[in-house]
């Protein structure tokens, strides 16, 4: 950390920008947000601050536009690698 820089400012986890407040997860907020947007495309409504505070028949609704205007794939979250099945030694 520089002298430029105030003593509470320190880099985000994700995407390692020097920023004045963080989250309890050590994101900034543009981060914050996207890490939201993933959760929503996930379905992991518990997870995101933004469905959680949404009613349960509205979710869906809300996913439908985070997909719309964002795009179906994740921002911030490395996706799984699909799962393979080993051949079997012969």
């Amino acid at each position: 950390m520089t002298e430029a820089h105030a003593p509470s400012a320190d880099a985000c986890i994700a995407c390692d920008q020097v920023v004045p407040q963080r989250d309890d997860l050590g994101l900034c907020p543009n981060c914050a947000a996207t890490l939201d947007r993933d959760m929503m495309r996930g379905r992991d409504w518990e997870r995101s601050w933004t469905a959680w505070h949404t009613p349960a028949d509205q979710r869906e609704a809300l996913r439908a536009q985070v997909v719309a205007r964002y795009g179906a794939r994740y921002e911030l979250i490395a996706p799984t690698a699909p799962w393979r099945r080993r051949p079997k030694p012969s």
